[in-house]
Formats: C-alpha cells, sequence, structure tokens
C-alpha cells in the first residue's frame, strides 16, 4: 500500500495526506489507534439491539463478533503489511477492548441466565470462539446458522440427552 493508492482511494491529493502525516507509516498507526479505540467500540455498540430472546441474541452476538473480528483481521493485515512496525502497542487496547465488549455482551446475556447451563460470561466466551473460528475460515462446513444452533443446543441429538 502506498500513499498515492491510499490519496486515490480516498479521493484526495496525495500533499493532502503529507500535510496531516509524515508517512505512510504515521497513517496507519494513527488509522489502527483508532480503530481499536474506546470510542470505536462504543460507536459501534450504539444503538445496538441483539433481540428479546437467547436463539436471537445468540444469533446477532455470533454476527456482530465475526464484524469486530474480521474488521481487526483486516486492520492486522495492514499493519502487517506496511514497513516497518507500529510504535503504539496495539496489543493492551485489543485486549482493553474485548473486555469491554465482553463486559457488554454478558450484561445483555445475564437476563437469560437461568436458561444458560453456563455463566453469561463463559457463555459469550464460547460464542467468540466460535466467531474467531468462522473469521479465520478454519470450517467451512459450520455457518453462523448451524454455529447458533450448536451453541444453544449442543452437539447431541434429543433422544441422546
Amino acid at each position: 500500500m502506498t500513499t498515492r493508492q491510499v490519496a486515490e482511494a480516498s479521493r484526495v491529493a496525495e500533499g493532502t495526506i503529507f500535510r496531516v502525516f509524515d508517512s505512510l507509516q504515521d497513517l496507519v498507526e494513527a488509522t489502527i489507534v483508532s480503530a481499536f479505540s474506546r470510542e470505536k467500540l462504543l460507536e459501534m455498540l450504539e444503538g445496538v439491539d441483539l433481540g428479546p430472546d437467547l436463539e436471537t441474541k445468540t444469533r446477532s452476538t455470533l454476527s456482530l463478533l465475526t464484524r469486530h473480528l474480521d474488521t481487526i483481521r483486516s486492520l492486522m493485515m495492514a499493519i502487517h503489511h506496511t514497513q516497518g512496525h507500529p510504535d503504539h502497542c496495539i496489543k493492551d487496547e485489543l485486549e482493553a477492548r474485548r473486555l469491554e465488549l465482553d463486559g457488554w455482551l454478558s450484561e445483555r446475556f445475564a437476563e437469560h441466565a437461568d436458561e444458560l447451563r453456563f455463566s453469561p460470561t463463559q457463555y459469550v466466551s464460547f460464542l467468540r470462539l466460535l466467531a474467531t473460528g468462522s473469521v479465520l475460515h478454519l470450517d467451512t462446513e459450520i455457518d453462523l446458522d448451524t454455529a447458533a444452533s450448536m451453541a444453544l443446543g449442543g452437539a447431541l441429538r434429543k433422544d441422546q440427552l
């Protein structure tokens, strides 16, 4: 990726970019820091309604996590493709946002605690695991609807319980 490509994609002159950023690396770092900020997470969650029941919340959560993790994956690939390494350590930011998002989701599942075999926090962690596998394309045989069904009902047939 070059500043020329960024300028063309943004429909601005390349010189405009250099009025704000000294280098492509500075532009990428500013983008990453902004993308992983608490403000961006809150903006993403603003107005999100996961639905009224456990099944709808499960499907909505898998979709939300998949989109969020795919964005992180794309940004990490952009970091990898730029020259050098970011000066700003994003590991701590990613962990802080993960904890905040998991906390927010766990609060929404708390009203269904009596329907779950595990705590809402553990259930959200399990859904994150499923979403991560989906984003990384670890298994193409399981779509998000199947993953939600498995999360809700387990893998055993009802006659086997």
